[in-house]
């Protein structure tokens, strides 16, 4: 789980305080829960010297019955749009970093029987490699230049 998807399953847990699942859902699961699965992701060109990546997290919340799903989960997301779509991002040791996700989209629906399914999405922007380059220090033209 990249440092962002550990941010977002952080303050999610701390808005519902239930088990969270995130690699595989055993077949005994306890419910109420939360299994959040790798995001899906697409790339595209940014600026000249980064790139951005657009997270989309499909998370599902398990309940007694899809209508106690879906008002968590809308209580949950609720709470995003609250904090102003932004979530902080924290450490692996879970401190905070200073910086923020900023959320640019989140959805709410009933899913199979007793579960809602909870769609965050995200644009974060990375760097490109950068290639280290000799500096050109003198140049000399022979050639090309009229003589009188």
């Amino acid at each position: 789980m990249n440092s962002e998807t550990g941010s977002i399953a952080a303050f999610l847990y701390k808005q519902c305080d239930v088990p969270v699942y995130e690699s595989e859902l055993p077949e005994q699961f306890q419910v109420p829960s939360l299994y959040i699965p790798p995001p899906s992701v697409f790339d595209e060109n940014d600026t000249v010297s980064t790139f951005k990546k657009t997270y989309s997290l499909n998370i599902k919340l398990f309940h007694l019955d899809s209508v106690q799903a879906l008002y968590t989960a809308d209580r949950i997301a609720d709470a995003v749009r609250e904090s102003r779509q932004q979530i902080p991002l924290l450490t692996e040791a879970g401190e905070h970093t200073g910086d923020f996700i900023r959320i640019t989209r989140m959805e709410t629906r009933i899913g199979d029987k007793g579960e809602a399914v909870i769609m965050i999405r995200w644009t974060s922007r990375y760097y490109y490699q950068k290639h280290s380059n000799p500096a050109l220090r003198d140049i000399d033209i022979n050639s090309g230049v009229k003589q009188k």
